[in-house]
């Protein structure tokens, strides 16, 4: 082995030896950190129960209501995750024909809102999610045929199904996507949780 070898060897074993030393010294900070940080939230519930204790019972009152309420919110808050969760699923597995059909039933509230709004139209600009490409064709003979409206253009776009209609002008847009509809459901909901959960 030439001496050059041997440097590099030495080198690398350094190298290493340094890497591990590094490593090993994170790895104690870290923990040095997390049981001062652990010691320091025991610290201050510790100061945060005796104050409690010497608190009158009023206080003692308003805060147990202030942790129910927060126990409340979270379970608010799950519900709603748990039911997008579960709606997103059903949407995502629904056949051709019934995404095809709700499409359809979604284009005829669209476009009576437009109607509603501006009158007659000419033509509209359709948005719908990339699952619903191949109904491109049939949607655009729909409209065609169903209401003698011209459609302008029919995008694909980042939404799991429903339908965005705009007016050609790109004044008045129906945002009537899956996921629009489902906020009007959760918000239409929500004051029935509240009332369930007081």
């Amino acid at each position: 082995m030439s001496i050059e070898e041997l440097k590099r060897a030495v080198l690398e074993k350094a190298k290493i030896e340094a890497e591990h030393i590094l490593k090993k010294a994170e790895e104690e900070a870290k923990n040095i950190i997390e049981e001062a940080r652990k010691k320091k939230l025991m610290l201050i519930e510790e100061k945060k129960r005796e104050m409690v204790a010497k608190l009158n019972p009023d206080a003692r009152i308003a805060e147990a209501r202030y942790k129910a309420r927060l126990i409340l919110a979270e379970a608010k808050d799950s519900i709603i995750r748990e039911i997008i969760t579960r709606v997103n699923s059903i949407l995502d597995s629904l056949p051709q024909n019934i995404r095809f059909e709700s499409i359809k039933r979604l284009v005829d509230e669209s476009l009576q809102e437009i109607f509603n709004s501006v009158g007659k139209v000419d033509s509209i600009v359709i948005k719908i999610s990339s699952k619903d490409a191949n109904l491109v064709d049939a949607i655009k003979e729909y409209v065609e045929q169903s209401y003698n409206i011209r459609v302008k253009d029919v995008h694909t776009i980042n939404i799991s199904g429903g339908i965005i209609v705009e007016h050609s002008s790109g004044e008045i847009i129906i945002d009537n996507s899956y996921e629009e509809r489902l906020k009007k459901i959760l918000r239409s909901i929500m004051p029935q949780l509240s009332k369930t959960a007081s």
